[in-house]
């Protein structure tokens, strides 16, 4: 019978940090929507250090990119793509971790991204993690298919 109020007293102790967590948790993915939303939908890409720990490392491939080369890579893709729409579809959290489910969709109107303009449309899904610290993004890893979209332009030749 004494474990019972040790238990209550241990969960009672317990709850300001899950509360904390919880809300630290929306705040991040608050923070990612508003990434996705305000900045890249809009190509508000001034906007998009603010988000971003100084430190920043973009896990892409075999290498990593800094915040200076991954807003260069998103203005690539804003100037192959100037009517570019980004919605986020799902995100979800846990500790540290934001993860967002997202469609992409524009019209390859100029060259960028190593593409001529084909003034084709794409569409494409992917999904997004974004590790945070102090509330800011501090590491990113995508995935996407690229294929799909090359397809959709038609810079690779569909399947057989």
């Amino acid at each position: 019978m004494r474990k019972h109020p040790i238990s209550l007293l241990l969960f009672a102790m317990c709850l300001p940090a899950m509360a904390q967590q919880t809300g630290e948790q929306e705040r991040n993915k608050q923070t990612a929507r508003s990434f996705f939303e305000d900045v890249l939908d809009q190509g508000r890409l001034d906007r998009y250090a603010e988000s971003h720990t100084s430190d920043f490392v973009a896990h892409v491939g075999d290498r990593e990119a800094s915040l200076d080369e991954d807003i260069a890579a998103a203005k690539e893709e804003r100037k192959a793509f100037p009517d570019m729409r980004m919605t986020v579809n799902q995100i979800l959290a846990e500790r540290d971790l934001v993860a967002v489910h997202w469609t992409v969709s524009g019209t390859n109107t100029q060259a960028g991204m190593g593409f001529p303009a084909t003034g084709k449309t794409m569409k494409t899904s992917g999904m997004t993690l974004f590790r945070f610290k102090a509330g800011k993004i501090s590491e990113e890893w995508n995935a996407w298919c690229m294929l799909s979209v090359m397809r959709q332009l038609g810079l690779y030749p569909p399947p057989q």
